[in-house]
C-alpha cells in the first residue's frame, strides 16, 4: 500500500499499476484520505476507516472538481463523525434528503405563489363533468364564463358569471375575508346568482380539500359561518318540494350514487310518499312481489298499511343485495339497515345543482306531483297513510289495492317520462320471481 505527502504535482504524475484495476496511493497529511486511479486514467479522492468493526469506504470527489487541501478537510470531517460514533454515510444520505426536501418545498412555494383558481377549477371540471347531467355542465359553465361575448340573441354582451372574479385569483389568495366581500357584492346586483355561485364554489372547494395537491395551499376554512351569513337566502323557494322540471336532474344524480341500497331508497321515498322511517324499516317479509304490494308500518294506524309496488320500484327493490331482513340494508349499520341517507342525498343535490330538499321534502314532493296525474286526493292519502280528512275528501274510503294500483301506476310512469328513465314492463315481469 503506497503512502506519501500527497501534492498537486504527484497527483498529476501518479500512474495506475500494471495489473490492477485500481490504485490507492495514501495521503500522510490526512486521516483515511487516499488518490484511487483507474486503468482508464481517472482520479479521485477516497476515505477510508473502520466504523463499528467494519471497513467503510466513500468517495469524496473528482481530482478536477476537489482542491488537494479540501479532500483533506473533507476527510478530517468525515474521521470526526466516526469518532462522535456517527456514520457519514447516513449523514450524507440525510443530507441529500433534506437537500431534495428543500427543493420541493421551493417547488411547492412557487406553485402556491402562481396557481390560480381558474386552473384547478379547469381541473375539477373536467374530472366532475363526465357524471354530471347535461344542465350542471351548462351552469358550471355560465357561473366561470368571462363575458364581453356578442349575445346569440339580441344585441349587447355577454355578462360575466358570478364565480369569474374568484378564478382570476390566486388559489392561496381565497379566504374568508375575499369570500365574504364577493358574496356582499354580488348580493346587491344579482342575488340568485351569487347564492348559486355560492354552492357551486364550495362544492369545488370542499373537493380541493380532498386533493393531496392543494391540501397545502387553499384555506379548508375559508367558507365560515360569517361568509354564509352573507349568502341570500333562495327567496324564490316555496316549500321543501322538487318540482317538474327538476325530476330529470335529481333522478340522474340519485342514479349515480355509489350505493345502489341509499339510491333505490330515495327513489322509494319520492315514488310512494312514505316517511322516511317506515320505507327504512321495510322487510323482505312485507314485499309480495307477484301481488305488487309492500307493507308499511305506520304511525297513524297501528297495524300498518299495504300500499301498491309498482313496477318501476319492485325492479329496483329486487337488484338489491339481500343480506339481512331489510330491505334497505347497510352492513356497516349496528341493526342492519339504511340509517343516515341525507349525506348522499345532499351530495345528489350538489352535484345536480338544486336547492336543498330534505328527505320529508321528498314525501311532500309526492303529494304535490300526484295533482299533475289527478290522482284522487283520497288515493293520495291512503297511499301515503294521512288520518281521513273531510275537508280534503267529503267521504273517506277505504279503496282496494287494485284501484290504488292504477293510480299510484300512471303517476311513477308519469314521473319516469319527466325524467326520461326508459322503462319497460315487461322486462321486469320477465325477471321478477317471488321469493320464499
Amino acid at each position: 500500500m503506497a503512502t506519501t505527502k500527497l501534492s498537486g504535482s504527484k497527483i498529476d504524475k501518479a500512474q495506475p499499476e500494471s495489473g490492477k484495476a485500481q490504485t490507492f496511493i495514501w495521503d500522510t497529511s490526512a486521516p483515511g484520505l487516499a488518490l484511487r486511479i483507474t486503468q482508464a486514467g481517472g482520479k479521485a479522492y477516497i476515505f477510508e476507516s473502520r466504523f463499528n468493526g467494519k471497513t467503510l469506504r466513500m468517495t469524496i470527489g473528482d481530482v478536477k472538481t476537489w482542491s488537494l487541501a479540501d479532500a483533506q478537510a473533507e476527510a478530517r470531517r468525515l474521521q470526526t463523525l466516526i469518532d462522535a460514533g456517527t456514520d457519514p454515510r447516513q449523514a450524507k444520505a440525510e443530507k441529500i434528503a433534506k437537500a431534495e426536501a428543500a427543493k420541493e418545498l421551493a417547488k411547492v412555494k412557487a406553485m402556491r405563489n402562481s396557481i390560480l383558481v381558474q386552473q384547478v377549477w379547469d381541473e375539477y371540471v373536467a374530472k366532475k363533468s363526465p357524471r354530471w347531467s347535461h344542465h350542471h355542465v351548462i351552469d358550471h359553465a355560465k357561473v366561470s364564463a368571462p363575458g364581453g361575448q356578442p349575445k346569440k340573441r339580441g344585441g349587447g354582451v355577454t355578462v360575466q358569471g358570478v364565480l369569474y372574479p374568484l378564478l382570476q385569483m390566486r388559489m392561496i389568495d381565497i379566504n374568508a375575508d375575499v369570500l365574504e366581500h364577493w358574496q356582499t357584492l354580488e348580493s346587491e346586483t344579482r342575488a340568485t346568482s351569487a347564492r348559486h355561485g355560492f354552492v357551486l364554489f364550495r362544492t369545488f372547494w370542499n373537493w380541493c380539500a380532498e386533493q393531496k395537491a392543494y391540501q397545502s395551499i387553499i384555506d379548508p376554512l375559508a367558507i365560515t359561518k360569517e361568509v354564509r351569513a352573507v349568502v341570500p337566502k333562495a327567496g324564490t323557494k316555496k316549500a321543501d318540494v322538487l318540482q317538474r322540471v327538476h325530476l330529470k336532474d335529481w333522478f340522474e344524480a340519485v342514479r349515480n350514487l355509489s350505493n345502489p341500497v341509499i339510491a333505490a331508497y330515495l327513489q322509494g321515498l319520492l315514488l310512494t310518499g312514505a316517511r322516511r322511517e317506515e320505507l327504512a324499516e321495510l322487510k323482505w317479509s312485507d314485499v309480495d312481489f307477484k301481488l305488487g304490494a309492500m307493507w308499511l308500518k305506520d304511525k297513524v294506524d297501528d297495524e300498518g298499511r299495504m300500499i301498491p309496488l309498482p313496477p318501476y320500484l319492485a325492479s329496483l327493490i329486487t337488484g338489491l343485495p339481500r343480506r339481512n331482513e331489510w330491505v334497505f340494508s347497510s352492513p356497516n349499520a349496528a341493526d342492519g339497515k339504511l340509517a343516515e341517507p341525507r349525506i348522499a342525498h345532499n351530495r345528489a343535490l350538489d352535484a345536480a345543482g338544486l336547492e336543498h330538499v330534505t328527505l320529508h321534502g321528498l314525501r311532500r314532493t309526492f303529494a304535490s306531483l300526484a295533482e299533475w296525474v289527478e290522482m284522487p286526493v283520497g288515493v293520495v292519502a291512503q297511499i301515503m297513510g294521512h288520518k281521513p280528512n273531510a275537508t280534503a275528501e267529503k267521504h273517506y274510503k277505504t279503496r282496494p289495492l287494485e284501484l290504488l294500483a292504477i293510480w299510484h301506476g300512471k303517476y311513477e310512469a308519469w314521473i319516469l317520462e319527466q325524467a326520461s328513465i326508459e322503462f319497460a314492463q315487461v322486462e321486469l315481469s320477465q325477471g321478477l320471481r317471488v321469493i320464499k
